[in-house]
């Protein structure tokens, strides 16, 4: 049990750290000071720097004032906590200058702010506010331009593993999706040296990790599809973190144990 959990944890760890730019925290009604510089996370297409902050909080609307009398502030906000995924409501300048308003909608628990500039090369001080309340509706129509689309080169879409921290049976679930990711990660190591009857043996072996993701998934409104996705999301993640062994086998032992 002592071996299961610390697989648990540091597989886990591994998926949740790879690649993700570093997130500091901010709470509904507070403001914070902060600084653009040249070590901050870059855009890749656009040369601009950015901050990451992250909230959490119930279902609601919100209001974010990002200002700025060094550069042209560039906000956005998406579900999750890493800000290298594309964000989902955005703010160039808000009622007058270039600083940005931007009123949103949530459907509660983790979610980012992308403290960004608009041109690449920027640098300078700001403050950011998040407050509650605000009317999404009084905002422009925002095209989905270049600007906003854009995440991190090769960043995966990992904010459904902040959801679950949020939810019941979530990290039962996250474990079975990691059971899965690594149970295929394992077979296309070793799958090579397998005769065909051996093959089909662990196939049907390994199809327990995929039942028990699917059957956790549904239970918190996945679809195959969603778990599919999930599965192979968290494989990508583990094969990417170069701190993680390539060798699955031990791994893969250990969530048999388990069920």
């Amino acid at each position: 049990m002592r071996r299961t959990a610390l697989f648990a944890a540091v597989s886990l760890t591994a998926v949740l750290v790879a690649g993700a730019a570093a997130a500091q925290s901010i709470s509904v009604g507070q403001t914070v000071n902060g600084s653009i510089t040249t070590s901050d996370p870059i855009v890749e297409e656009d040369g601009s720097h950015y901050d990451c902050w992250v909230f959490r909080a119930p279902a609601g609307n919100y209001t974010v004032d990002y200002r700025s009398a060094d550069f042209d502030a560039f906000v956005g906000v998406g579900r999750g906590s890493d800000c290298g995924v594309p964000v989902e409501f955005y703010n160039d300048d808000g009622d007058e200058g270039l600083d940005s308003h931007l009123e949103f909608a949530t459907d509660g628990g983790a979610w980012f702010i992308k403290a960004n500039t608009l041109e690449g090369g920027e640098t300078g001080d700001y403050t950011l506010s998040l407050t509650a309340g605000g009317d999404p509706s009084s905002m422009d129509e925002m095209s989905h331009d270049d600007h906003a689309d854009h995440g991190d080169e090769g960043e995966l879409d990992m904010a459904w593993v902040d959801d679950l921290a949020e939810r019941e049976g979530g990290d039962a679930h996250l474990l079975n999706v990691l059971c899965a990711a690594v149970d295929t990660l394992d077979l296309i190591v070793t799958m090579e040296g397998f005769e065909e009857d051996e093959l089909m043996a662990r196939l049907d072996e390994g199809a327990v990790f995929t039942t028990a993701a699917n059957r956790s998934g549904a239970g918190l409104g996945f679809s195959e599809d969603d778990v599919e996705n999930q599965i192979a999301g968290l494989g990508a993640m583990l094969l990417m973190d170069p701190e993680t062994p390539q060798d699955f086998t031990d791994a893969r032992q250990e969530c048999l144990d388990m069920f």
